[in-house]
């Protein structure tokens, strides 16, 4: 039985303070880069001129949140993407945004990942070939949230993810999209694998 859950929306007045913090603490003097780990690796919501494959160190890609907007909804959510900091790595994409366009990055930006409040917006380490080591913003999970999932069986989180959708698609995609880009980076996650094939199964039972 999936848990129902009401939409929640961080206040206005909050999300505006903690995008002025996240902004007062951006690297002077440096371009602005963004460590994607999801959907922002092929759907970015920004302007950028260059983009390399990253590593960032101490955190791993897990889908141990609940999503009832994006891949889900309240009555039937889905599982979405966060980064857990634990002793782990996770390969993805550094972007780095073009100047001239950093209003409006920031706005596209606090709309798609900080609605809810269940990331915290950080200024991280990474490291690419082509550019050595940058700083980037990226959106770790806050596990005080009550959207925060945790570890699961994988037949519980195929069971949750099949069928799930939401404004911007099905959950099943989104897991499939996610392992395409990875697959681009030479990285293959068992876990996440083995994933997709129950969820297809279970999806395809249904038909």
């Amino acid at each position: 039985m999936k848990p129902k859950f009401e939409y929640v929306r961080l206040p206005k007045e909050e999300a505006h303070r903690l995008l002025l913090e996240t902004r007062a603490a951006r690297p002077k003097d440096e371009p602005m880069w963004v460590f994607a780990f999801g959907s922002l690796m092929w759907n970015p919501c920004f302007s950028y001129d260059a983009k390399a494959p990253a590593l960032l160190k101490g955190y791993d890609r897990k889908f141990h949140i609940w999503t009832t907007r994006a891949r889900g909804t309240p009555d039937n959510p889905g599982l979405g993407l966060c980064l857990e900091d634990c002793c782990g790595m996770c390969r993805g994409v550094a972007y780095r945004l073009v100047e001239d366009d950093i209003e409006d990055a920031w706005e596209r930006l606090w709309e798609r990942e900080m609605g809810s409040g269940i990331y915290k917006a950080c200024w991280v380490s990474v490291e690419t070939e082509e550019f050595g080591r940058v700083a980037a913003l990226t959106f770790i999970v806050n596990r005080d949230h009550s959207h925060y999932a945790g570890p699961m069986p994988t037949e519980h989180m195929a069971a949750i993810m099949a069928g799930a959708k939401g404004t911007y698609g099905l959950c099943r995609d989104y897991l499939a999209g996610t392992i395409e880009e990875m697959r681009k980076l030479n990285v293959i996650d068992p876990e996440l694998e083995a994933l997709l094939a129950q969820v297809d199964a279970l999806e395809q039972g249904s038909d």
